[in-house]
């Protein structure tokens, strides 16, 4: 999705980048809705500490002047009412974290080519932020929370195909 990218236009590598998280953030809610009360794997508590860095990301992208306004796209992973099973929430986190490790390089050399300053500033913080997402799902950064303004603003998505924050 982020190899052969162009840093030099702005504006796709934020869309790219935008759809990206939108995909990440209905990834790691189906490997969060795979966890049960019998058969706990942690994977609600990586998405918790996840969620952090999704919303975050968002929030940065949508300063730039190619996101502003743009809500977030969660794409249907798996059928309603359906629970996932341990390996489609494995090869869902293991999609979260090489997308989030190809974004850090993509959106920094993309903020060094940005010529307003917004999405110079946004892309440059979504670097670490990406690298953050993946330490949450390789189960590095155990104690994020977010905490959102109420109502929540209108880019960014709780539920995709009845699967929630739990």
């Amino acid at each position: 999705m982020l190899s052969g990218l162009d840093s030099a236009q702005t504006v796709r590598v934020v869309l790219t980048v935008w759809d990206g998280v939108g995909l990440a953030r209905a990834c790691g809610l189906m490997a969060a809705a795979s966890d049960t009360a019998r058969a706990p794997r942690g994977w609600r508590r990586r998405q918790a500490n996840a969620q952090t860095c999704e919303y975050l990301i968002a929030r940065q992208l949508n300063c730039t002047a190619a996101a502003a306004g743009r809500g977030l796209r969660l794409s249907v992973l798996v059928p309603a009412g359906e629970v996932p099973g341990p390996r489609q929430a494995e090869t869902a986190a293991a999609a979260v974290i090489g997308f989030a490790e190809a974004a850090g390089p993509a959106v920094l050399a993309a903020a060094a080519d940005a010529r307003v300053w917004d999405d110079r500033r946004g892309l440059s913080a979504c670097s670490t932020l990406a690298a953050e997402l993946a330490a949450c799902w390789r189960g590095e950064r155990p104690s994020y929370q977010l905490i959102i303004e109420e109502p929540a603003p209108p880019w960014w998505p709780d539920r995709v195909s009845g699967i929630s924050r739990y």
